[in-house]
């Protein structure tokens, strides 16, 4: 990884379910927030962002609404799809790169989180194929 760039990036990709629940102030405040791209510098930050107070209030007890898309930060067309609700967080591989088994992972907590974060970033991503 480069010195200093972000590793996964994260942004709203699309509503699933018209029209969106009825938010709280802070949770719309935060899917306004996630509408722009987020970054973040290691799976570890994401994984703990996933399970904070704030990403959970927005996205658990409720039926699935919104996906958001998770993307490798040196190269946008490597991307995983996050889905959460009341059943927790789902990884969604719609490119089918191998890294879960029938593309799907049901994320169990936050170290699982990472866990799945880096063995998918290392399937899809080889920094040095980069720039060859």
């Amino acid at each position: 990884m480069h010195e200093g760039k972000p590793l996964l990036t994260v942004v709203k990709s699309r509503i699933i379910d018209e029209p969106k629940p009825p938010l709280m102030p802070q949770d719309e405040g935060l899917l306004q927030t996630l509408s722009m791209l987020c970054s973040f510098q290691t799976t570890e930050d994401l994984a703990s962002f996933l399970f904070s107070p704030m990403f959970q209030h927005l996205t658990s007890n409720r039926p699935p609404f919104v996906v958001f898309e998770i993307g490798v930060y040196l190269d946008h067309t490597k991307t995983l799809e996050l889905i959460a609700s009341e059943q927790g967080v789902i990884f969604a591989d719609v490119h089918a790169s191998g890294a879960f088994e029938n593309n799907i992972h049901s994320v169990e907590d936050e170290v699982d989180a990472n866990a799945q974060l880096m063995h998918w970033h290392a399937t899809v991503y080889d920094e040095k194929q980069r720039f060859v």
